[in-house]
């Protein structure tokens, strides 16, 4: 009896570090975006209600796993959970580093990774690197992000389905 107590003490850990870390890891995709910031960030301003659409979705299944009685904390949802989650984050905060960004001029295209390793401009091979990196790492946010939300509103149906009535149903007639 000992051993699941302890059991369900670390699976819970692991669901509060994921729903954390999928709240944080968008904020921090955006720090590591900002040292070169171009005309992708300024779209990013211009298109900020479709993003904080996104971004609360993602905060409404994060409480879902942080909260004691949260449904994806349910036991046929909670390590599904846990891995999209971590897949969004992750795959947000990589393409904050690794997606190109041009500016005003070719000198200014550059990805965070380009300018970590010293290699901006648009004739930099990092810059294709970085790219394909950012491509790949798009597709596991989006594809996390969405699972995520998926899963979220399963478990809200089967929650739903699974609440005693209160009352009998009204027959008509």
């Amino acid at each position: 009896m000992h051993d699941d107590a302890h059991a369900s003490t670390r699976s819970d850990a692991a669901l509060v570090a994921a729903g954390w870390v999928a709240i944080i890891a968008p904020l921090l995709a955006i720090a590591l975006k900002l040292p070169t910031g171009g005309w992708l960030l300024v779209g990013m301003f211009f298109s900020f209600p479709i993003w904080l659409l996104g971004y609360a979705a993602v905060i409404t299944a994060a409480v879902s796993m942080l909260r004691r009685r949260g449904a994806l904390r349910a036991p046929g949802h909670r390590t599904r959970a846990v891995i999209w989650a971590w897949l969004t984050s992750i795959g947000v905060m990589v393409v904050g580093f690794t997606v190109v960004d041009g500016g005003d001029t070719s000198e200014s295209v550059a990805s965070t990774l380009g300018l970590v390793v010293g290699q901006t401009g648009s004739g930099s091979p990092i810059n294709d690197i970085s790219n394909a990196i950012a491509a790949f790492a798009a597709i596991a946010w989006l594809g996390g992000w969405l699972a995520l939300v998926v899963e979220w509103m399963i478990a809200m149906a089967r929650r739903r389905q699974d609440a005693p009535r209160v009352a009998p149903r009204v027959v008509g007639g």
